[in-house]
C-alpha cells in the first residue's frame, strides 16, 4: 500500500509538472495569498512555528493566487518537513523548536518573498540542481518534483527563484532561505506587459 501510495503521488506531480496551467494573473493582495497558506499549515503542524511578517498595507501585485498559493504551499511544507527531519536528528540543539518564517516586503517595483526555515538547511554542492526535475535531497520520499514545479509558476509569472543559506541567528545555527522575486509595477498597465513578455 506505501509503494501504491509513492507511485500515486509520483504520478500527480509528474502530471502536475507536465500540464502545468498557464497563470492567468489578476491585480491581488500578496499578503491575502500568504496568509491563507500559512494558516492552513499551521492547522496542520500544530508543534512548529509558523510565522508570518507582512508589510501593514497591501503588497498589489498581478499573479494567479492559485497558482501562486500552490508554490508557496510547497515552499512552506519543504521547510516543515525539513524542521521535522532536524528536530529528529542527533545534531538538533537542546531545547530546538522548530520555526518557519514567511517575510514579504516591496522594493520599489519589485515584491519578495522569504520563507526562512530553521531546519537541516541546504546541500553546499550542486545546489542549483534541486530546480532541475527529478533532483531531491528527500531520498525515496521525494520526487524531485516540488521545486521545479515552483520554479515553473514563478517563471511564469516573470519572476525568480532562489534557494540560499538562512541567515544564522541563536535560534536559527542553520536553515534555509528560498526567495521568491516578483515584479510588482506601480502602474499596472506595465505589470501586464512584464507578465505578457
Amino acid at each position: 500500500m506505501r509503494q501504491v501510495d509513492d507511485i500515486k503521488r509520483m504520478v500527480d506531480e509528474f502530471s502536475s509538472f507536465a500540464r502545468m496551467p498557464k497563470a492567468r494573473p489578476e491585480r491581488d493582495d500578496l499578503n491575502e495569498c500568504i496568509r491563507q497558506v500559512t494558516f492552513l499549515m499551521r492547522v496542520g503542524n500544530a508543534d512548529i512555528d509558523i510565522v508570518e511578517d507582512l508589510p501593514e498595507t497591501p503588497v498589489i501585485a498581478q499573479f494567479d493566487r492559485r497558482l501562486l498559493s500552490q508554490a508557496l504551499t510547497n515552499l512552506v511544507k519543504n521547510a516543515v518537513e525539513s524542521v521535522q527531519t532536524f528536530a529528529e536528528s542527533a545534531e538538533r540543539p537542546e531545547g530546538y523548536k522548530g520555526r518557519v518564517e514567511v517575510h514579504v516586503r516591496r522594493e520599489g517595483e519589485v515584491a519578495i518573498i522569504e520563507i526562512i526555515d530553521n531546519g537541516t538547511g541546504l546541500p553546499k554542492q550542486n545546489r542549483a540542481r534541486l530546480l532541475e526535475p527529478y533532483v531531491t535531497t528527500k531520498g525515496s520520499k521525494g520526487t524531485g518534483l516540488g521545486l521545479a514545479i515552483v520554479q515553473k509558476i514563478v517563471e511564469s509569472h516573470g519572476g525568480t527563484l532562489s534557494l540560499e543559506d538562512a541567515p544564522v541567528t541563536p535560534e536559527r545555527p542553520r536553515g534555509a532561505l528560498l526567495r521568491i522575486t516578483l515584479p510588482a509595477p506601480i502602474d499596472l498597465a506595465s505589470a501586464k506587459r512584464v507578465i505578457a513578455a
